[in-house]
């Protein structure tokens, strides 16, 4: 898949296997959009006419989502353990530019993130494994902070987009450009990714140990 990051909306098709005209799509909403602040309005990225179709055309296909996997630069968690409650908690925060993949049950998987540079998505088949690699353009490598296999429909994407309609993302706001992946990811996933959590400390270690 090719992955085109312009200052100007744009729609490349490209040739592979899976569900025909709706593989291999990449869209951007860029400077054209923005304010004095560096700011792209939630209303702009609703309006993704490629992208709005690209789910319509999910869904009368009967395509679903079977999870997500949030990127970002980092993660960091603070573990604290309360003696009166003998509780274990982990307190985790999303660090820097983030970005969503959305994996379908039948047709690739769709990647989406909001930065100073605009909004970007890619629809694309095969690993995903590129978009954790540093490209030419010099931006930092992002890695897997969270997951969730919990299923979704393509109408529910369409709602969390809808749903950001009001929003105005730019850095030093309330809503800063990684918040929207962020958003989506826990809409989606029925889950916070960040915040005071539970945290099992025997996790992943043998008990017998």
């Amino acid at each position: 898949a090719i992955s085109v990051l312009l200052p100007v909306q744009i729609s490349v098709d490209l040739p592979c296997s899976g569900l025909g005209r709706m593989c291999g799509a990449a869209s951007s909403v860029g400077g054209r959009y923005r304010t004095g602040r560096k700011a792209v309005q939630g209303k702009k990225i609703c309006q993704d006419s490629d992208l709005q179709q690209l789910l319509k055309d999910w869904t009368a296909l009967g395509v679903s989502f079977s999870g997500a996997i949030l990127l970002a630069e980092g993660k960091d968690s603070v573990k604290a353990y309360d003696m009166e409650c003998d509780k274990w908690t982990v307190d985790d925060s999303i660090l820097g530019t983030t970005g969503v993949i959305l994996k379908t049950t039948a047709d690739g998987w769709l990647y989406l993130r909001l930065t100073a540079v605009g909004f970007h998505w890619e629809h694309a088949t095969g690993s995903y494994r590129r978009l954790t690699q540093a490209d030419s353009s010099g931006s930092k490598r992002l890695q897997l902070v969270d997951s969730s296999t919990q299923k979704f429909a393509s109408r529910d994407v369409q709602r969390l987009l809808e749903e950001q309609r009001p929003l105005e993302y730019a850095d030093g706001t309330p809503h800063e450009f990684s918040a929207f992946a962020k958003r989506l990811f826990n809409g989606v996933s029925g889950k916070s990714c960040e915040g005071i959590k539970p945290y099992d400390a025997l996790q992943g270690k043998d008990p017998g140990t």
